[in-house]
Formats: structure tokens, sequence, C-alpha cells
């Protein structure tokens, strides 16, 4: 089985080449690592390793198929290949496959690996998977046609909510030692590349039951089945032809003009899925399944649309309808009404426990209620119940962050945008946690592709400008500091970090007459005060012949003490000739610091 030394190995030319390709597939750039995986593999074509990596590279689904199941081949315990054939569809669903476990940061491999068997199984009829196949097998036989297993609504059928919530800073811890070392750590990441998982999802694993399962008579039954399996594999224009033939003998037949919307829907042909549930409604408004799908339509044409007439007819009409619960909480969530939401969710999942999606929207409305700690617990569920949901990455992310985990935040965004390289929103936050981290670098890389797509955002050039300034480049730390006060010249934050380029650009009085002059009249807490008082007193140092330093001291030390490090109680007391009990204290940093 892969196991952690796999990824680490020992230096020689091999194990370079596969950093680097790590670090190609870390930063988008997929050609680079093809490329060098390739020639690895040429070198060795029975590393399982190597064979996982490139199935993140390649460009169809058949041929990230192929490598994964060549992995898996070469090493049968391989927990990454199985992982990564369970979401292509290539395994069936292992209920003893671990969730991803973003709560602690270790290397991929090791946190997704599924443990060894200690003991040997059973055989034969002892064996309780055996027994449970051959009793299956009975009921087959026995139920016959009476069996269905196909989907009715798809959770990916979904719009999912991006959470309208500003960018929460990170609180830093304050030094003043002269290091390069990141100031705050929730825990100590191991960055090494994205879970090599599959590019694109075809679909989740946790399907749901039809709503109902209708008899139809003998000429029409194999056709409407036909179309189910036709829709539950992705073939919805067979899987129309099939309903259309049922209509033709069952003009009547509201399930088929349902199912017709839904393969329309699955092709985002919104328009003709409305019209498909129109249908339905108008031959039987009795029809719960029709309003939801005609809500669904409705938000995917305009999501400003008032669709809760629907959504409330829907459950009128089926008081045990999960599906319409969870939607019509989703839409009240993005209306702010979070205390409805819950209500519905909790039902929703008094119907069905095991919904991820109920799961991931019970924590969108606790972060919005500002209930971080039961969202983190909620979104951890969903992932553990479907590890396929890509939403759920960004809803635990934003969870993360909220309970300052931002070390965890950072690797599970890391996930979100391998599968969805175009949701440019989620950069910001990326970019922030990379900056909470200490990997100044990629927080640029980031950053850069956010303010392409949002060129006015105050907070993104704040955080790209703490970025640069930790990067020793502060002339473009100014620039990006001066645009983020000229979008918003109430942040304290960025016009403190301008102070403090213009001090690493060793222009101490700018960086003193800044402070002073901005940054100070916006400090309304002790912390914020401490953090001018500190640096002023650093900057006037600075000047020659220019006094005052001693004041701003102590001002400093006037602020209750949990208000600043204690670092900064201590340099203090030294420029002041006090001596109380201490800790030594090297000279000042000129590491940027954040508010805290």
């Amino acid at each position: 089985m892969a196991d952690e030394d796999e990824l680490t190995p020992s230096e020689t030319g091999e194990n370079t080449m596969l950093r680097e390709a790590q670090e190609a597939v870390r930063q988008g750039d997929r050609v680079r690592a093809r490329d060098l995986l390739t020639r690895l593999l040429k070198t060795d074509q029975n590393n399982a390793t190597y064979w996982v990596w490139l199935s993140t590279v390649v460009d169809s689904a058949k041929e990230r198929l192929y490598c994964l199941q060549t992995a898996l081949k070469l090493d049968p315990e391989n927990a990454a290949a199985k992982r990564g054939l369970l979401i292509l569809g290539g395994l069936a669903p292992d209920n003893a496959a671990p969730p991803f476990p973003l709560n602690r940061p270790r290397s991929w491999e090791d946190a997704i690996a599924i443990p060894r068997e200690q003991t040997e199984k059973p055989r034969g009829w002892a064996n309780p998977v055996v027994r449970v196949l051959v009793i299956l097998g009975i009921l087959v036989v026995a139920g016959g046609g009476f069996i269905g297993g196909y989907n009715l609504f798809r959770p990916g059928g979904t719009i999912p909510l991006i959470l309208r919530t500003s960018t929460p800073r990170p609180t830093f811890t304050v030094s003043n030692t002269p290091t390069n070392t990141p100031l705050f750590r929730t825990a100590t990441p191991t960055f090494l590349g994205p879970t090599p998982l599959s590019y694109f999802l075809a679909a989740t694993y946790t399907s749901t039951p039809l709503y109902v399962i209708t008899e139809h008579p003998v000429l029409t039954s194999n056709s409407f089945e036909a179309g189910l399996r036709f829709l539950d594999n992705g073939d919805y224009e067979t899987a129309r032809v099939q309903f259309d033939q049922v209509l033709q003998n069952e003009p009547e037949a509201v399930d088929a003009y349902y199912y017709i919307g839904e393969s329309y829907r699955c092709e985002q042909k919104y328009e003709k899925a409305r019209d498909a549930y129109q249908q339905a409604i108008e031959i039987n408004s009795s029809f719960a399944p029709a309003f939801l799908g005609r809500a669904r339509a409705r938000l995917a044409l305009d999501p400003d649309a008032d669709v809760l007439a629907d959504l409330d007819n829907a459950i009128a009409l089926d008081p045990l309808f999960t599906e319409a619960y969870i939607e019509r909480a989703a839409y009240l969530i993005g209306r702010g009404s979070h205390n409805a939401a819950l209500s519905d969710l909790e039902t929703a999942l008094e119907l069905n426990p095991n919904s991820p999606l109920a799961w991931m929207y019970l924590a969108q409305a606790q972060l919005e209620m500002g209930d971080a700690e039961e969202a983190l617990q909620s979104a951890l569920k969903a992932n553990q119940l479907d590890l396929t949901l890509i939403p759920v990455y960004l809803t635990l992310a934003q969870a993360y962050v909220a309970t300052g985990q931002t070390a965890e935040a950072a690797a599970v965004l890391q996930t979100y945008t391998i599968y969805e390289p175009e949701d440019v929103s989620v950069f910001l936050t990326l970019g922030t946690a990379y900056n909470a981290v200490g990997d100044y670098q990629a927080a640029v890389e980031i950053l850069n592709r956010f303010i392409e797509e949002n060129p006015r955002n105050a907070e993104a050039y704040f955080q790209r400008g703490l970025a640069y300034l930790n990067l020793d480049s502060p002339n473009l730390a100014e620039q990006d500091f001066k645009k983020a006060v000229g979008y918003d010249p109430a942040d304290f934050d960025s016009h403190l970090g301008l102070a403090r380029a213009y001090f690493e650009q060793d222009k101490p009085g700018d960086a003193y007459v800044q402070a002073e002059t901005n940054a100070l009249p916006l400090a309304k807490t002790d912390q914020t005060k401490a953090q001018c008082y500190y640096w002023e007193a650093i900057f006037l140092e600075a000047i020659p012949d220019k006094p005052g330093a001693n004041a701003y001291w102590r001002r400093l030390l006037q602020l209750p003490a949990d208000a600043m490090p204690e670092e900064w109680r201590n340099t203090a007391f030294d420029k002041l000739g006090v001596t109380p009990t201490r800790t030594a204290t090297p000279r000042p940093s000129r590491t940027p610091t954040k508010t805290p």
C-alpha cells in the first residue's frame, strides 16, 4: 500500500522529479506535470505513485480511469487509487473508505490511507458478505421487475450556495524577532499537492431513491424502465426517446413528463426543463416532484426568482418529501431567513439523517448565524457522508476559517479549487489562508488570479500587499496598500501596512507620518492602538535627531498587557530603562504583522 515514504522519499533524481511534478500539479501547470510524470514512468512503469499522480493531469475521464486502475493493479491496497476509482465509478462505494480527514494537517496519502486487514477474512458461507450476496440474489429473482434503483433527484442539481460573508482576517501573533517564519499558525500544514482524485466528477455516490415507482402497462413499462436507466447513465437524449414512447401510449403519464424535465435540467437546458415540469403540473397538480423541479429550473434561469410558492406546494402535497425541505432551506439561506432554514433542515434530517446535502446546508446556515463550531461539525459530517460532494469542501473551508483553523482551510480549499478551477471567488479566501500559514509566494499567485477578475477589491490588495511585504518586496507592497486604502479608506490594517512598506524602503519619516495621520485615527481598540504605538516608536527611533519615541513606549505600557505580545512590553521596558521581570527580546522585527 502507498504510504508516506512513497510521497516523501529519500533524495534521488527520480524523487526530485516527482516533487517537481507534485509542485506543478499544485500550481495548476498540468502540461509540465504530465511531462515530468511521463518521463518518470519511462524509468519505472511499475510505480503506483506515479500512475496515481498522472491521473490528476490527463485530459479525459477514460485516461484517468486507466491510470487509477493501473495503480490499483500494481498496488491493490493503494488508498488514493481506490478513492479516485470510487469517485469515477470504477469501484462500488466502499463504506470502509474513510472520509477526507481535514481536521488535522497530514500529508494526503497518509490521511486517506485505508487500514490493512489484520485478520484473515472468513471464507465461504462463513463470510457475511457471501451470505448477504446469496440472500440478495434470491430477493432479486423473487422481486423481478418490481425493484427500482435509479436516482430521482441528483444532489448535483442543486445550485451550491456561496456564502456572502466578508473575508475574515486571521489573528496574527505579532513578534519583534527578525524572521521569515509566518507569525500565525494553528498547526503545521504539509502541502505536497492536491489529493490525486479525478478532475471531473460524473456523479456523487450518495444516491437518492426514486420519489415513487409508478406501475405502467406492459406496452410502456419496458420503455419507462429503459428511460430511467439511460437517465441514470447520463444518456439524456436517449432517455427522452424512451419517455416519449411511454407518452405515445400513456399521454397522461405525469412521471414521464417529469423525467423529461429532469433530463433537460441535467443538460442545463433549463427552459425546456421548466416547460416539461409545467406539463406535468397541468396533467396532475398533486404531483409534488413537478413543483420542486419547476422551482429548480426557474432558479437556474434567474437566481432572484421567487420560487417559494412552488417549494411550499411540493411540501404541502407531500410532507415527507425530504428533497423539497432541503431545497427550500437552501433557498431561504440565500435570502437570509436562517431560522426558517434551520427548521426545514431539522425536518429533513429527521426524515433522512444521512443526507449530505442537508448537513452541508445546515453548516451554511450555522455559519451565517455565527455558530462556527457547530457549522464545522455539520460540514465534517457532510464530508464524511459523501466524499465526492465538492461544494462541501468550500463550506468546510469557510467553517475552518471561522474557527481560526486557517491551515486546515488552506488544505480544503486546495482540494476544492482542483475540482472547481473556474470558481474565482474562493481565491481570496485561499490567498488569505496562504498568508496565515506563511506560504506568501502561493498567496501572491492565487491573489493575482483573483484580482484579474476583481480589480476593485480592497481586501485582495491588502492580502497581496501583506504577502509582498513578507517577500521583501516593499515597493510592490506599497502599491497594493495604496490601492487597498483607495477602495476602502477606513481600513486600518492597510494604512498601517502602507506605513510599514515605507519603513522597509528606508523612509521612516514617511512611515511615521502615515501611521500618525491615517492609521492612528482609525485605531479604536486597545489592540490596534498598541500596534500604532509600537510601530510609531520604531519609526521615530530610526529618524536621526528625532525625539519622541519614548512617549510612544510609555503609551504602549499604559495599555492592558493582553492587548499586545509580551515581547512588545519587554521592548518598551528596555527602551525606557525599566527592569521588570521579563524575557530577553531581540531587536524589533520588520516582519509584517496583522491586527490581533
